[in-house]
């Protein structure tokens, strides 16, 4: 059981020779799948598993390369990930289920949606990088590009991340900086910490949530799966051809995103993304937050809100704010 989320255990599956790691609530409701986002693991969902375990069985997941799940560096694609996805579905969870991803998590979601329909009821797709991680788009014209190659440049090293790390801003042209002090105390922490338990993820309580998550995520994580977008094997999905092909229920969450003069799009989607998704897939329903693109960390109890209102949507049942989400797929565009 995890000391994050209490009321789950932790399994294993095997799929098609890949070791899997996944957290398992108690049988409450539908089958509902958790799928993070990179470099994070299934913990990530810690605030909002215990929202959701009341009324949905709840799988988090964590992808290959992340967490236990096995690594398989060279053989790290969008579509490889989606069909990991399609057999936990199958094996694992027995038959269709609403599947919830944030960032890479819910391209994988998506393209499950599209490739296994009989096995996807409704997805949630959390600021999924759609159009942005297609090749050569993400090198071009993203600033995430440059942030996986210092991760890729940086990591095992996670003080030497921290301590390198630049970051924009909107508004500003330069970029800001990690704390150097904080950077110096966290190195320290992590290095106490891997003394202790050299096998065990990095976790430091005394860390913000978000901070303490990808901390944890990235001392567990294979780089190669980073390194994989750096040079472009990662993108292998036509996001306009995988959005034409879903037919269940699908709700897009928009987190905030800025363009910078020099360094391009900051955020996984810019509005002009948004457009071309629902272009592709006309009954596509879109919600724009301005949170950080975790965005059910930023906002827990909204988030839990709107997957009960898919789920109602999946069920074919009123969701309780049904006129509202008319009004606003035609704010949107939608119909």
């Amino acid at each position: 059981m995890s000391a994050l989320v209490k009321g789950v255990v932790e399994k294993d599956v095997v799929i098609d020779g890949v070791r899997l790691h996944y957290a398992e609530g108690p049988a409450s409701g539908p089958p509902l799948v958790l799928v993070p986002g990179q470099s994070m693991p299934w913990e990530s969902y810690c605030k909002v598993i215990p929202l959701l375990a009341d009324r949905f069985h709840v799988f988090a997941v964590d992808v290959r390369g992340h967490g236990k799940s096995a690594h398989t560096p060279g053989a790290y694609t969008f579509s490889r990930c989606g069909q990991d996805l399609v057999e936990f579905l199958r094996v694992v969870v027995g038959g269709p289920a609403i599947c919830c991803g944030n960032s890479s998590g819910g391209i994988i979601a998506l393209w499950a949606a599209a490739r296994a329909p009989e096995l996807v009821k409704a997805v949630l797709a959390e600021d999924p990088p759609l159009f942005t991680t297609e090749w050569p788009r993400s090198r071009d014209d993203t600033w995430v590009h440059a942030f996986f190659v210092h991760v890729v440049k940086t990591l095992p090293d996670i003080a030497g991340f921290f301590s390198t790390l630049t970051i924009p801003s909107q508004g500003k042209t330069k970029l800001m900086s990690f704390p150097r002090p904080l950077a110096w105390v966290l190195g320290g922490a992590i290095a106490r910490r891997r003394r202790r338990s050299p096998r065990a993820p990095v976790d430091i309580p005394w860390l913000p949530m978000q901070v303490r998550l990808f901390v944890r995520g990235i001392s567990e994580y294979d780089v190669d799966f980073t390194r994989a977008c750096t040079d472009g094997r990662m993108y292998d999905v036509d996001h306009a051809a995988c959005l034409a092909a879903i037919r269940c229920p699908t709700l897009l969450i928009q987190a905030m995103s800025f363009r910078h003069p020099e360094l391009g799009l900051v955020g996984a989607m810019g509005d002009d993304d948004v457009e071309r998704a629902q272009r592709a897939l006309p009954s596509l329903m879109v919600e724009r937050w301005p949170v950080t693109h975790v965005v059910h960390l930023a906002q827990p109890k909204k988030y839990v809100a709107v997957v009960d209102r898919l789920a109602a949507l999946a069920q074919g049942r009123p969701s309780g704010r049904e006129v509202g989400q008319q009004s606003l797929g035609r704010s949107h565009g939608l119909g």
